[in-house]
């Protein structure tokens, strides 16, 4: 008999540390190539499609059984995206394992389809998996399809502590969730935002950024899009989404407890209320040295503002809106 190799972390248990006995997944052979793995999540399917996509989201539960962490988790939700996981044991018994696949079809929140193979390859050929999410009641119902290159790659893959591994992950899940807020802040020009949404609890909305820009009519339009590239190239943990009735960008990574009301997440942000110059909102512009005098005012709560007219003032304080930026990520790691 083969003896079957491990699965990536994410689906392992470790030898001191057992599966639930309340054990919520199902993982059942399907054919001679496949297997079906099934679960429910208390929370709505539009949280739980955001919680399997969203990197600021996964690297907070795909980390498996205790001494390894998720170090690298890049995910380009699109067709003909990628995705690349990388699992790391802190004892060092271990060298580690990733994962990596392409995007064939995104349906949000429903389904995702896309291929998976492992790093180092250690069986021919790639999987094909396909997420459906279907709302049940309040909750919502998981069922992965998983299909094989042959029947021997499939039975090992079975063989291996899959379920135990894939619980454990899956309970961190359910207390991300569980801790996440239910409703998100309007995605239209004019619509409200409030506390406790996507910015407080860390979590990038690019779509409903992405819906406000197409409805938006101002003359700066095509500058404010400009902006919006500039600034999310500064950092892979900088999200977006809307708050105070605008486009908005803060730090997506792992901070400790704040209070909501401070805002401590916060960096940057759209105000559109002049149609001759867009403002850049800092809310704590007065901790970063202003080199250049980009930002202006001197608001006794830490507040500064950037004023841009052109997409020419963008390009030529490009450099300095990206320092000023990274020092206020900085701040926050």
């Amino acid at each position: 008999m083969t003896k079957a190799k491990p699965a990536s972390p994410a689906r392992r248990t470790s030898t001191r540390s057992k599966a639930s006995p309340h054990m919520r997944v199902s993982v059942t052979p399907k054919g001679d190539r496949e297997f079906v793995i099934t679960r429910t999540f208390n929370a709505p399917r539009e949280l739980v499609f955001d919680a399997m996509s969203k990197p600021e989201m996964v690297k907070h539960w795909l980390n498996g059984p205790p001494g390894w962490t998720l170090t690298v988790c890049e995910i380009d939700l699109r067709v003909g995206g990628k995705f690349r996981y990388v699992w790391s044991n802190a004892a060092g018994a271990d060298k580690g394992m990733g994962m990596s696949g392409v995007y064939k079809e995104v349906v949000r929140p429903e389904r995702i389809v896309n291929t998976e193979k492992f790093e180092p390859a250690w069986y021919t050929g790639q999987a094909l998996s396909t997420l459906v999410l279907t709302t049940e009641g309040k909750g919502t119902l998981m069922t992965i399809t998983a299909r094989y290159g042959s029947k021997k790659t499939r039975d090992a893959i079975l063989a291996s502590p899959m379920e135990g591994g894939l619980e454990f992950s899956y309970q961190a899940l359910d207390a991300l969730l569980a801790a996440k807020p239910k409703k998100t802040p309007s995605s239209r020009p004019g619509g409200k935002a409030k506390e406790g949404n996507a910015l407080f609890a860390g979590i990038s909305e690019p779509e409903t950024v992405d819906a406000y820009m197409k409805k938006l009519k101002h003359p700066l339009k095509p500058v404010a899009e400009q902006l919006r590239k500039v600034i999310l190239s500064v950092d892979r943990s900088i999200g977006e989404g809307i708050h105070w009735n605008a486009p908005c960008f803060y730090f997506t990574g792992q901070m400790k407890p704040f209070d909501p009301k401070t805002y401590k997440r916060y960096v940057v942000g759209f105000n559109f209320f002049k149609q001759d110059v867009l403002r850049l909102i800092f809310l704590r512009g007065a901790d970063v040295e202003n080199k250049q005098g980009l930002l202006t005012g001197d608001y006794k709560d830490g507040r500064r503002l950037a004023l841009f007219t052109s997409a020419a003032e963008v390009k030529k304080h490009e450099k300095e809106l990206l320092r000023i930026i990274k020092a206020l990520i900085k701040n926050m790691n």
